[in-house]
């Protein structure tokens, strides 16, 4: 019987040109051809049989492996059939083999959800040898392709458990436990996530693949909380080409025609992968490229390259890391600062530079992320909720917080400082009875004057904001194509607010404060002062 070669995406066959070439050698030749192809149908079977050792890895998961290392979570976000649960699979079994006595949870949308799906691909890559291992005093492998895993659980013959719930359960399941590894899959709610992270704390530190997060599904849902959770602040780190959408400037601070391919979340501790559609060589890509002609770009985004758009109407569109800077790369200029008071919370304080170019750079924050946590964080609401930075170390008074201006700055000259017209003006208790919030802030052994930012419209104000930020994001950053606003990355509370704030919460809205501050600012039109600046000119006569 004729030779037939097994079909295989990636172990592709000779071409016609290198069969000739093994022709024109003669015997030796064929041999040689003969054996290569033995080979090829022996790698074949042998990942067919033992994918855990023998089964292909492609290169975004070897991306996805390094991007992982020295944080605690890893969200991979991927389109339809890009093997993103391929990947959680098999690294959930290669903990649990690495360590004795290892503990990891696998949680899928539904029990029947979890047997279909995630139960099957664990159980693809256990080792063979441990697939039909006898039950003993330690290891239990019993598996069945109708019924998943025997009572949602098995355990290997070095002493690891894996366990497997679905969020249809009551969420005390996951209360007390301490596991080395976590993989969520698809829609997992945010309450979830924010309780899970406790479970791993414990155990970190006992082994190098311990202490970890993976959260892997395809964002059908748009952009849910969870998605919010870790795309709100991120900074994109790689993007790749994007055939399908080509040419335009498809998500803010991506080059045109491309995707984001990975990011670091704002807290740090994580990072974002994208697995694209055209990524897994074992999914017919051109089924998918027909099933998307004709439609919109925001599907094309979810269904081939996993990216979810924030629809909610962001108020700055073109804010992204091409407006972030290092502190060490501020350089020198005019000073000031502005101030948006408030007696139920912190008062939020923004520092802003222009050099000589006329270039903004917010250098400074107050409460800043690193020292007092966010101001606000992700939620269900449109403009976050309220974060510990409002409220932690409140209630001081003018005159403490005068005291704390003067430490933040160091004798650093500003040369104006503005305020919220209206709770500048507003009367407070002061030493001689009512007077200003302006007044007491003037009064004292250590004075500083602020003058009433002007009182024009919020629409206005954002406009101008737009205006600093604006670049033309079809060309590369230069001398002639820069924004007029850049923020340091030192200041991640305003930075957030910039990401996130759509002004659909309306004045309690949980990140305003920020953007009123900095809105103070952009309206008073700052400028770089030197000693030409308000000299007259001359006037010359007949």
């Amino acid at each position: 019987m004729a030779f037939s070669p097994t079909p295989h995406p990636v172990l592709v066959l000779p071409t016609e040109e290198q069969m000739r070439e093994f022709a024109d050698r003669g015997e030796e030749g064929l041999t040689d051809l003969a054996t290569r192809l033995e080979k090829r149908e022996q790698l074949i079977r042998l990942e067919k049989d033992d994918p855990y050792r023998y089964g292909f890895e492609p290169d975004h998961w070897v991306d996805a492996d390094n991007l992982w290392k020295g944080v605690s979570e890893l969200l991979i976000q991927g389109g339809n059939r890009a093997g993103k649960s391929e990947f959680a699979a098999k690294r959930i079994v290669q903990m649990m083999t690495a360590k004795k006595g290892a503990k990891v949870w696998v949680l899928g949308m539904t029990a029947q959800s979890s047997i279909r799906d995630q139960q099957q691909l664990v159980y693809k890559y256990v080792p063979v040898e441990w697939k039909n291992i006898k039950k003993g005093k330690v290891q239990n492998v019993s598996f069945s392709q109708k019924n998943g895993f025997t009572e949602n659980t098995f355990i290997l013959p070095n002493g690891s458990q894996c366990w497997f719930m679905n969020y249809s359960q009551e969420m005390r399941v996951i209360e007390g436990g301490e596991v080395d590894m976590i993989w969520c899959d698809e829609l997992v709610p945010i309450t979830w996530i924010e309780t899970l992270r406790f479970r791993l704390v414990t155990r970190a530190s006992s082994h190098e693949l311990s202490g970890r997060l993976l959260i892997t599904f395809t964002p059908v849902d748009g952009y849910t909380p969870t998605v919010k959770e870790y795309l709100n602040g991120m900074q994109i780190l790689e993007t790749r080409p994007s055939p399908l959408l080509p040419g335009a400037v498809n998500v803010p601070g991506c080059p045109p025609g491309h995707m984001p391919y990975t990011a670091e979340n704002r807290k740090g501790n994580g990072r974002i992968i994208w697995f694209y559609t055209s990524m897994n060589p074992y999914n017919p890509y051109s089924e998918m490229v027909k099933t998307l002609k004709g439609e919109t770009s925001i599907q094309i985004k979810l269904r081939a390259y996993g990216y979810a758009e924030n629809l909610t109407g962001n108020q700055f569109p073109k804010f992204c890391h091409v407006h972030l800077v290092s502190p060490k790369d501020i350089p020198e200029g005019t000073n000031y600062m502005a101030v948006d008071p408030a007696w139920n919370r912190n008062w939020f304080m923004v520092w802003i530079r222009v050099d000589e170019k006329g270039r903004k750079y917010v250098y400074r924050e107050w409460p800043d992320r690193d020292t007092f946590g966010e101001w606000a964080t992700p939620s269900e609401k449109p403009d976050g909720a309220i974060g510990p930075a409002q409220s932690i170390g409140g209630g001081r008074g003018v005159e403490e917080l005068k005291d704390l201006i003067e430490q933040l700055e160091e004798g650093e000259e500003i040369e104006e400082r503005y305020i919220d017209p209206r709770a500048g003006a507003t009367q407070a208790a002061g030493r001689e009875g009512g007077t200003s919030i302006i007044d007491l802030l003037s009064e004292g052994d250590n004075p500083l004057y602020f003058s009433q930012a002007a009182g024009i419209s919020i629409a206005n104000g954002l406009t101008i904001m737009n205006d600093w930020l604006n670049y033309d994001q079809s060309e590369p950053i230069s001398a002639m194509n820069e924004p007029n606003l850049y923020v340091s990355k030192e200041c991640g509370n305003l930075i957030y607010s910039l990401q996130e704030w759509t002004g659909r919460d309306g004045e309690r809205g949980a990140t305003k404060d920020p953007i009123d501050t900095l809105r103070y600012l952009a309206v008073m039109e700052p400028i770089h002062v030197n000693e030409q600046t308000f000299q007259g000119t001359s006037v010359g006569t007949y």
